[in-house]
């Protein structure tokens, strides 16, 4: 893989707090997170510096962007292989990586057939995991062989 610096142009002090303020994450971040977390960290950084640092990553492959349910974009390092396939549960954010080579090879056909190379794909299934998919009880019912809750807004043990 080409280094960052080699694919996203200069490497400034910003992009380098950027990218390692991103890879203290666990998971995917909105720019407006990583920009507050790289603030009360003492780093001097505008908003827009963290957008367009992340834009930048985005461009190189360096970095992956989904939408969450309301729309925001997040953020997170890419997969040091350059794949990202994954069950996600829009309810508690659980991510299971995912094999899908079937689909990997369809898309690469269809961006060759249109006249596409040097393809990226990011696949994401979005749904509810099991413990979520199990409808709520009532706050008055025992939970479990404890009898304490889990303190979900929506108990679900």
């Amino acid at each position: 893989m080409t280094s960052l610096p080699d694919r996203i142009g200069i490497q400034t002090r910003q992009r380098r707090d950027v990218r390692r303020a991103l890879a203290n994450v666990r998971g995917f971040v909105s720019a407006q997170t990583l920009h507050l977390t790289l603030r009360s960290a003492g780093t001097n950084i505008g908003l827009a510096t963290v957008y367009r640092a992340l834009h930048a990553f985005v461009a190189a492959g360096q970095a992956e962007t989904i939408h969450d349910a309301t729309g925001t974009q997040l953020y997170r390092l890419a997969a040091e292989d350059g794949r990202s396939y994954r069950l996600v549960c829009r309810d508690c954010q659980r991510r299971l990586p995912i094999a899908v080579t079937f689909v990997e090879n369809w898309a690469t056909a269809v961006a060759t057939a249109h006249g596409f190379s040097d393809v990226h794909l990011v696949l994401e299934i979005a749904g509810r995991c099991a413990a979520c998919s199990t409808p709520p009880r009532s706050r008055r019912q025992p939970h479990g062989t404890s009898g304490k809750c889990c303190k979900r807004s929506v108990c679900r043990c």
